[in-house]
């Protein structure tokens, strides 16, 4: 587990399993941000995706936040760390051995594996994960 990880409170669960686990304003474009949920070291990245139009200006379309659990399903180690991840467009690279993951998908590009994807949501500021249910390993 990343040493930085904020551990949440688990009772703070609403009825429907979410927890907040930071402001919006705290995470930082491109770079993600790491949290001990239970069993489970999670990580949150913020991308903003970029456009052109037709008559050649560009622009940014809306952030989306994408949650996951923060384990390489090859060798099982953190994918964010306190340098915040290497995310490359929506890709994420795994520090460890460079096994690469769409965030949007939580699929290996380069590899087999997939993910543990989160269900996330934004209200009054705040950020919410789902909390999975365990199993008592994180990476399965």
């Amino acid at each position: 587990m990343a040493a930085d990880g904020m551990k949440l409170e688990e009772s703070a669960a609403s009825s429907d399993g979410f927890i907040r686990v930071t402001a919006l304003s705290e995470l930082k474009e491109g770079k993600g941000k790491v949290f001990i949920l239970g069993d489970d070291e999670i990580a949150v990245i913020k991308l903003t995706e970029a456009f052109t139009s037709i008559d050649g200006t560009s622009g940014q379309l809306n952030s989306r936040l994408y949650a996951f659990v923060n384990v390489c399903p090859h060798q099982h180690t953190p994918l964010v760390d306190s340098c915040g991840g290497q995310v490359s467009g929506q890709n994420l690279t795994c520090p460890m051995h460079g096994w690469t993951y769409d965030l949007k998908t939580g699929g290996c590009i380069n590899g087999n594996g997939k993910l543990k994807m989160l269900e996330i949501r934004v209200q009054d500021g705040g950020v919410f994960v789902k909390k999975r249910k365990s199993n008592g390993t994180c990476w399965r």
